[in-house]
């Protein structure tokens, strides 16, 4: 039987993994119990955790379902000098680079039945003044109004504040 190892050495990332064919994402170190799931909520971003322990020899990518981890060697195939990747030094992205929907959208969807669906931004100011834009699948104005406002009261977007001082709905066009 043959046994290859999970770690492959590579020259750089590459762009999808040579055995499933998915897509090579970073792997996020100094993450404690934290879930792909916990990870994409509250940072919005693509990863695989890596667990607090960082190994002496690294991997710093991996593909996206977790069959391979790739490590970043120079050309003459010894250990390049990288900079892992930890959680406390990983910024949020924008809560609109989620598409979120609605549950009437939801609903549409699971039933079958012939809804147009329209893509709304929705500009949102908390009680704190922070401001937010979603971008929100929705059935119609009303609906992506409710949606956001859902939303921030779940804190699903990772602002402080809980209640919607105001809103604008756009036309996602």
């Amino acid at each position: 039987m043959l046994v290859r190892s999970r770690i492959i050495n590579v020259k750089r990332k590459p762009t999808k993994c040579p055995i499933c064919g998915e897509r090579v994402v970073d792997i996020i170190y100094g993450t404690g119990i934290m879930t792909e799931i916990d990870f994409a909520l509250e940072y919005r971003k693509e990863g695989i955790m890596g667990g607090d322990n960082i190994p002496r020899r690294p991997p710093i990518w991996a593909c996206d379902c977790g069959c391979l981890r790739f490590r970043k060697v120079n050309p003459d195939g010894t250990d390049a000098s990288v900079k892992v990747k930890l959680l406390k030094n990983t910024r949020k992205a924008p809560a609109s680079v989620f598409t979120w929907e609605s549950e009437m959208v939801k609903r549409v969807l699971q039933t079958g039945g012939v809804k147009t669906i329209y893509h709304y931004k929705v500009t949102v100011t908390t009680e704190l003044g922070e401001n937010e834009i979603l971008s929100v699948a929705a059935l119609s104005g009303d609906d992506a109004l409710n949606e956001a406002e859902r939303i921030i009261s779940l804190g699903a977007t990772g602002l402080k504040g809980r209640k919607c001082a105001s809103m604008e709905v756009f036309d996602n066009k």
